[in-house]
């Protein structure tokens, strides 16, 4: 459990700290939407004082991730259908800005190591091991992100990071998409190998575009269950 699990001894400031354990504990659901956030309770749980888990709070609420709502207090908010939106446009913005960049500056050995990433995950789509499949995607994505040489665009991507693994999780759950996405990784590396910007450019916008629509059809469902949820709830409190 992520909370449960939180270690205050570790180097970073114990803010930091608590603010990304929460952050975690939100994007794999074991802070789910609409579970309340008790200062008290969390900071006891986390071994904490409550000052850095009300500061946590309040940096989360300014994300969106929580939302403070009269006579109930803060409760959980999680990913929204405008969140994935929004991560999706600013990564595409900066992954095709960064294109021309990698094709001027990406190695022999740097394209090497790809092929060899495209070629395991081809093997892996096989297997049962999803985790070892998300591994290779990271890292394919990795590798040719910093093969771009902008380390100042590779920051901002990071700044994503939780939302982006979240994301890659869901599509990478789907046997179709992730069959898919696998084709189009190596059909942009052999954009980029053959130097042609334009299609490379074009063919990162369509996967983007795919992996934003699985994206939003997972997300959708999670909300209309929420929704049904929340109605039945309404209608035994009525009963």
């Amino acid at each position: 459990m992520v909370i449960e699990s939180f270690n205050p001894s570790q180097a970073r400031t114990i803010r930091e700290m608590v603010y990304e354990a929460i952050k975690k504990a939100i994007f794999e659901e074991e802070l789910k939407h609409g579970d309340r956030l008790v200062e008290k309770e969390l900071a006891e749980r986390m071994r904490v004082s409550r000052t850095p888990v009300r500061e946590a709070i309040r940096k989360l609420e300014m994300e969106g991730l929580v939302k403070h709502i009269p006579r109930k207090g803060v409760v959980v908010q999680g990913i929204t259908l405008d969140d994935v939106i929004e991560i999706f446009a600013i990564r595409e913005a900066l992954e095709v800005a960064a294109v021309s960049f990698i094709i001027d500056n990406i190695t022999d050995q740097e394209k090497k190591r790809l092929y060899l990433i495209i070629e395991r995950i081809k093997v892996l789509l096989d297997d049962d091991d999803g985790a070892e499949l998300f591994r290779a995607s990271r890292e394919f994505n990795e590798i040719l992100l910093k093969a771009s040489g902008m380390p100042r665009l590779i920051n901002l991507i990071s700044t994503y990071q939780e939302y982006l693994e979240k994301f890659r999780k869901v599509t990478l759950s789907k046997r179709l998409r992730k069959r898919s996405a696998v084709k189009e990784h190596e059909e942009i590396l052999k954009a980029i190998d053959q130097r042609n910007v334009a299609l490379a450019e074009k063919l990162v916008r369509d996967h983007l575009s795919k992996a934003r629509e699985e994206c939003l059809k997972t997300f959708k469902s999670k909300t209309e269950n929420i929704k049904k949820k929340s109605s039945e709830k309404g209608c035994e409190c009525l009963g």
